[in-house]
């Protein structure tokens, strides 16, 4: 019987962290779509929906592609793995990837 790492693994389950001093736990969204779609303006709908605090969004657009690379921070990283696999389920949406950093608090 084969056991769900992405439920049961604690890395993903909790955030760490409350438990290193002076760090916070943010969140990078990668998120590659086609020119055509409105994927900016849902994906601001999901992060407003989910009390996402967006630190940064950059976005570049090169022959029909809309780069976008967005920072959050406030949400866990099971929640980040979920908003990550609702972009990817966007109509327009080339890739998708998330990255889960400890940033030092200034």
């Amino acid at each position: 019987m084969r056991q769900d790492t992405l439920t049961s693994s604690p890395s993903i389950s909790e955030d760490w962290s409350h438990a290193l001093a002076g760090v916070k736990l943010t969140h990078t969204v990668h998120l590659v779509s086609s020119l055509s779609a409105s994927v900016e303006s849902t994906a601001a709908a999901l992060f407003e929906g989910e009390n996402a605090a967006v630190d940064r969004w950059a976005v570049s657009r090169c022959r029909g592609v809309v780069e976008q690379t967005i920072v959050l921070a406030g949400i866990t990283e099971r929640r980040a793995v979920k908003l990550r696999e609702r972009l990817a389920a966007l109509d327009g949406v080339l890739r998708t990837r998330v990255e889960h950093q400890f940033v030092r608090s200034r």
